[in-house]
């Protein structure tokens, strides 16, 4: 392995096979280094502006995420999911929310695909090693926008999976007539 490939596989290991160029910076790799590494490498493709997508053997990397990871590093690294994107990518409840619900510090451009949520507030938890809102903040956050069966399976799926929380959804749930 190139000693490039080095600085960079931790990068690919982080976010799902993707590397920003914002990390690749970050890890002291220029941006014209990176694009003349990944001009000359077929494994690797442009995924989208900012971000290229290493297909490397290494099995450390978990490709179930490799697209939600793109998202969210093409976002810039203070970005997180947020809300009904955050109840999808835990598999909790039919949210089926098209699309990516994506937090940020400052607005951003209209993306397809992407509905940008302007927030300073910065309570990230990980799943799956991705920026992720917290869950009773995602749960909260995805309420208004979700229909009364989508809360419903939302709620039961959350019981469930997590026993703790089940006096704060039942609280959630009180608010929008869910018993």
């Amino acid at each position: 392995m190139k000693k490039l490939e080095q600085k960079l596989l931790p990068i690919a290991r982080k976010w799902a096979g993707n590397i920003p160029v914002w990390a690749a910076r970050e890890a002291g790799v220029e941006a014209s280094t990176l694009r003349h590494w990944a001009k000359d490498n077929p494994d690797v493709e442009n995924g989208t502006r900012g971000v290229y997508v290493w297909y490397t053997d290494d099995d450390k990397i978990d490709w179930d995420v490799c697209e939600t990871a793109r998202y969210l590093a093409k976002a810039g690294k203070d970005a997180f999911l947020w809300g009904p994107s955050v109840l999808e990518f835990m598999e909790l409840g039919d949210v089926g929310e098209p699309g990516f619900y994506i937090a940020v510090p400052t607005r951003r451009y209209p993306q397809l695909s992407v509905k940008w949520v302007v927030t300073k507030k910065k309570t990230r938890s990980k799943y799956k090693g991705m920026p992720i809102q917290s869950l009773k903040d995602a749960i909260v956050s995805s309420m208004p926008i979700l229909d009364d069966d989508k809360r419903r399976t939302v709620l039961d799926d959350a019981a469930q999976r997590y026993p703790k929380i089940k006096d704060f959804l039942r609280k959630v749930g009180a608010e929008y007539g869910i018993e």
